[in-house]
């Protein structure tokens, strides 16, 4: 009996563990700071994450092109992207060492035997007719179909999105990724730079569609400054913030869930309701 009421508490200790770290986690927020930079075509960024007070944290970084991911618990590193590359770099030596040692004999056995000069091939001449007036209106013809085709093709991917299954699901992408980034959007966020794209009404369009899209999903602190004359672009951006991890998961598991995004965007086979 002892040892029956022994196995009781010790399940009950465990589970009372589990329900601890499970509300734990929930009341906890996830927490973030992000920079990132693009100046001469080249970006720059840093990412720095946190939950459960930091005793799980992600350190992120893309620096001269190489980019580098770091996760810890507590105090050891679970995982290092750095080390990965390491590893892979030593494989692909190897590798090649042992294609190196395999090719050697055989390029000494290749040594002994001469290859003589090949004659040159005649290089391919169009008939006098395609030279003229005739090839040029061939060339416009083929031209206009290869602008044709590609016009069909366009029209034809647009036209599958405008179905009244593909417009729901646009729809319920659309109010779901609203929500799902009003809960994650950083509380204190900051865009500054200047840029154009070297015709004055591209770069106003893109500035009014700029304005309209920050008004819509309410974030502050954007100021770019149009260039009408240059194509040039060079911003300085930071990002802090954050947010629950339920509410946001369970954002997810929903749209997951939903059987036309199993059925489009997971390419599942999934039968359709009537």
């Amino acid at each position: 009996m002892e040892v029956f009421l022994l196995i009781l508490q010790i399940i009950g200790i465990v589970l009372g563990v589990i329900a601890a770290f499970i509300v734990f986690a929930i009341v906890t927020p996830l927490t973030y700071r992000a920079e990132g930079s693009f100046h001469k075509n080249k970006p720059d960024g840093n990412l720095r994450a946190g939950w459960l007070l930091n005793l799980i944290r992600v350190f992120a970084e893309y620096k001269k092109g190489k980019p580098k991911v770091q996760v810890k618990v507590l105090f050891f590193t679970v995982f290092d992207s750095t080390k990965k590359r390491k590893r892979r770099r030593k494989r692909s030596k190897k590798k090649r060492k042992a294609i190196q040692a395999q090719a050697k004999p055989v390029k000494e056995k290749e040594e002994l035997f001469t290859i003589e000069d090949e004659p040159e091939t005649d290089t391919f001449e169009t008939p006098e007719e395609d030279k003229g007036i005739l090839g040029k209106i061939r060339s416009i013809f083929a031209k206009i179909k290869g602008w044709l085709d590609m016009a069909k093709e366009k029209a034809g991917a647009v036209l599958v999105w405008l179905d009244p299954e593909h417009r729901r699901l646009i729809g319920f992408l659309w109010e779901n990724g609203l929500k799902l980034f009003q809960k994650v959007k950083p509380k204190h966020f900051s865009l500054k730079g200047k840029g154009g794209t070297g015709d004055p009404y591209y770069t106003g369009m893109i500035l009014c569609w700029t304005g309209i899209a920050t008004g819509m999903l309410g974030i502050p602190g954007v100021e770019i400054e149009p260039d009408y004359e240059k194509k040039t672009l060079d911003l300085d951006a930071e990002a802090s913030g954050h947010f629950f991890v339920l509410p946001v998961a369970l954002i997810a598991l929903k749209i997951y869930r939903n059987k036309d995004f199993k059925r489009f965007i997971l390419k599942k086979n999934i039968p359709v309701e009537e």
